[in-house]
Order: structure tokens, then sequence, then C-alpha cells
């Protein structure tokens, strides 16, 4: 058993089908979701891991052996990365998900500008599908400049999202820094007839991975890559032996290796703070949907809800809590051939605020563990992933 961290670079673009049809309102249309889920990722290297182990072994895989044995392949870390073509990765290439608690407006002179979704006691009830009186008492984001909200970019790069964390005013980011995509058309010709087939043409979206940038005296490339530490088990090698299948149609994605300092915390993040604000880097899988496991409501004026942080001892209040909408996921059972169960996520990007029961601070050592420590269920898969952040709480009335 051996750790192994490297980069996927895709270089052909990624297709990681959602969970629409090809018969939806657009007959054959296959829609990509804009970057691929750990499980996609880990499934590809369960794959990659099999081929390893008959390739050293010269023994061949039955599917039920396949699937048991590639059980082992742990998924431990998974990040987005951007270099400029030909250099090598290094922290400041990481790019993380936009935190719900931050928004682009357009101001009334029509200049945009980044601003901060803090959380406060007290505002309006929510329409939750039940009674729940914790719920209902948690704190309600507030905006501190008015505006039209703007559409958010799905990365921020690593000085962005650290400068976020650390409390520190952050600038709008630029439109060319995101994503983009291409659709390919695919078809199929009749030997007969020489012709396309109608039943067989469809298309499908890509993820452009490489992208060229105008700058002052020509363009420069950048390339996006899939950043990974994991479990490795023996009898394969420590990486990936040549190119790994990666999403639909199995598109080939080179391997890089990578120093496992490249998923460090940075330094200055590691501060005392009486707040505390964790953002997924990854989708969370929790038992009881948006609510962290270990959870539970605590009578009082008002109540609440009163748990545990990964590698944190104290107990925690839980003040407010920024959700986007679930996503809904499934897969394919390679060994049954059938679907699997639909799980429902957290998606990467949620902010939960918290307080320390009974008071005190986060210490600077409680913030270093819970740095991509993982929460929830899907350990293996590299699910509920934090980032911590420092926050300042509003002073509130003794048992707020």
């Amino acid at each position: 058993m051996s750790d192994a961290c490297f980069a996927l670079l895709p270089r052909d673009g990624l297709s990681a089908k959602d969970g629409r049809g090809w018969y939806t309102s657009e007959v054959g249309r296959g829609y990509s979701l804009p970057w691929p889920l750990p499980t996609t990722v880990r499934g590809a290297l369960r794959a990659a891991w099999g081929h390893d182990v008959m390739a050293a072994t010269g023994i061949t895989l039955s599917p039920a052996s396949w699937e048991h044995r590639s059980e082992q392949v742990g998924l431990q870390r998974f990040i987005a990365l951007r270099r400029a073509l030909g250099e090598s990765f290094t922290r400041a290439h990481r790019m993380w998900p936009v935190p719900a608690d931050a928004v682009r407006v357009l101001d009334e002179r029509g200049a945009e500008c980044l601003v901060r979704l803090e959380p406060h006691p007290g505002g309006s009830r929510t329409l939750g599908p039940d009674e729940d009186d914790a719920r209902e008492a948690l704190w309600h984001p507030r905006r501190s400049a008015s505006g039209k909200p703007l559409t958010s970019p799905l990365f921020w790069p690593e000085s962005r999202m650290m400068a976020w964390l650390s409390g520190a005013p952050v600038s709008p980011m630029p439109e060319q820094e995101g994503l983009s995509q291409r659709t390919d058309i695919h078809l199929a010709i009749d030997v007969e007839t020489q012709a396309s087939q109608d039943s067989m043409l469809h298309s499908r979206e890509v993820v452009e991975m490489l992208r060229a940038q105008r700058q002052a005296g020509g363009f420069a490339v950048e390339e996006w890559a899939l950043g990974l530490s994991c479990v490795w088990p023996d009898p394969a090698s420590g990486l990936p032996r040549g190119p790994v299948g990666l999403g639909g149609r199995r598109r080939l994605s080179s391997v890089e290796r990578l120093d496992v300092a490249l998923f460090a915390m940075p330094d200055a993040l590691a501060q005392r703070t009486r707040g505390l604000r964790l953002v997924l880097a990854t989708p969370a899988e929790f038992q009881r949907g948006w609510l962290p496991d270990g959870f539970e409501r605590v009578a009082g004026a008002p109540p609440r809800y009163v748990g545990r942080l990964p590698c944190v001892d104290a107990p925690v209040v839980l003040r407010a809590a920024l959700v986007p909408r679930a996503l809904e996921v499934s897969g394919w059972d390679m060994v049954l051939r059938r679907p699997r169960p639909t799980r429902r996520w957290v998606p990467a990007g949620a902010v939960y605020f918290f307080e320390k029961h009974g008071g005190g601070d986060f210490t600077a050592e409680e913030l270093r563990a819970l740095w991509l420590a993982s929460w929830g269920s899907g350990h293996a898969e590299a699910l509920g992933q934090v980032l911590p952040g420092v926050w300042q709480p509003p002073h509130h009335g003794q048992g707020a």
C-alpha cells in the first residue's frame, strides 16, 4: 500500500456526462458537467489500478474480483489546477470552488464589486418542509452593499481564495479565468448508402482543458488539470502506467507526478479566530441533506444545532449555512450492469459558520487540522473536504 500524488491532464478535453438522458428536449444531446465529480475520478483510478495489476502479475481479473480488490483504491485529495503551458505545478496553480458567501454585484455606477454575505441573528423565516425551530433560528446572510447580482465563475485561483478565507479584501474575478466548452458532433455512416444514419447522429458537450489567453505581444496557452492524492495498493506500481481513461468516451489523460507539498495549507491561514468559516472544497454527503452529520437540536432560547467537527475536540454551534441547490448523483454498476442508487450531495462551495459551544476561540492548530479534512460520508472518494477560514461573528445576546 502506497500513496501517490499526480495530476491528470486531459489533452483533448473532458466529457463528464450529467444525469440527463440522450432523449431530452434536444434529441441526441449529451450534457457535460462543468467539472468531473470525485466519484468519476475514483472510478477511473480503480480501472487504471486493475490494468496495472494485470500488467504486473500476468493474471486476468474477473469483473467481480476487479470490483472487490480495487475497493482499496482511495482518493485522498481532489483539487483543480491551472498553469501556463510548460510550467511546473506549484501551490500557486491551485483553483478552488467559489464560496457561496461571495456575491458579484453591479453597483449603481455600473462598476463590478465583490461583497460578502455576513450572517446576522434574526431575519425572515425559511420555508422548510417541516417544523424545525433550530433551523428557523439559524442566522441569515446580509449583503454589505446593494446592486444587481452577477453570475459567479466556477473556480477562484489560490491567491484570491486564501485572501477570502483570511478575511482580506478581494477584487472581482475577470470573466476570462473560467473554463469553456465546445460541442462535438458524432455520426455513423451507413455502409450500404454511404450516408449518415439519422438515428446515430448525436452531440456531446466537452470541457476544454487547454485555452489560449490574449496577452501583450501575443497569446499564452494555459492548461487545466486534476490534482490527485490517492492510496495505490500493491501489487500495482506507484503511479498509473500510461494514460488514464477519464469520463465519457474514456478520453485519455496523461499522468504527471506531483509533490505532496502541493496539497499543504498556507502558513498565513493558520490564525486564531473567534468564529469559524468552513468552505466545502469537494461535495459532501450528509445523512440529513444539508445538515452535517453529528449535529443535533439543543433546546434553549433560541434552540440551536450543536455537534462536533473533524479534528476539533470542543463541541461547536452551527450559526449559519449557505448551501446551494443539492446535487443528485448516480452512476452505473459495471459488475451488475444496472444503475447505482442515487445519492444527494451538498455541492462544493457551500459555506458553514460556527462558534464554540460555551465560548472560546478556534486555535491556529485546529485550523491546520481542519485543512482538507473529510466531513460526512465518502472519505474514500474525497468527499466533504473543507477549507477553514476566519470569521468574526457579530456580538449577540446571552443565549443567542
